[in-house]
């Protein structure tokens, strides 16, 4: 019988922690049905002075899903030329450097996301996690550690 017991309370720990170790990647159903965009922290900015972004932005989410990664960097480049200090499109490039095994480039994309993403908590968040996995591939423990660190004082408020 006690061992039943540590296992349920196992089984639950485990699935705790898995659901806990993607912070910033909590995926809206709605919002990937419609192709919009692929973690919450990239949610669109629907003021007016957002519209040719969005745009743009709309058709590079696209293209993420549709793994047309390279076309998907071809339109961020635009989105930064049109503001160059638009912190989810540097986001989602460091998310693409990681998935095409380029994790210093991650690194930097991300960081340069951070120091456009002032009072932005989800999306330092997701950009601390692009961090982290960067670091992990990078075989860098601290910097993986201080991204962890980071990511929990982001969460804790």
């Amino acid at each position: 019988m006690f061992s039943l017991f540590r296992l349920v309370i196992c089984m639950f720990l485990t699935a705790l922690l898995i659901s806990c170790t993607t912070p910033g990647k909590q995926i809206i159903e709605d919002d990937l049905a419609e192709g919009r965009y692929k973690f919450a922290a990239w949610r669109l900015d629907n003021s007016r002075e957002f519209e040719a972004i969005n745009k743009l932005l709309g058709e590079v989410d696209g293209l993420i899903e549709a793994n047309s990664l390279d076309a998907a960097e071809d339109k961020l480049e635009r989105v930064l030329r049109i503001k160059s200090g638009y912190a989810p499109a540097w986001s989602r490039l460091s998310w693409m450097a990681l998935e095409t095994n380029s994790p210093k480039r991650a690194v930097q994309m991300a960081k340069r996301s951070n120091s456009f993403a002032h009072g932005n908590r989800e999306l330092q968040s997701l950009n601390w996690s692009f961090i982290r996995d960067a670091s992990q591939a990078l075989n860098d423990e601290q910097a993986y550690i201080r991204a962890g660190q980071k990511i929990d004082s982001l969460q804790s408020f």
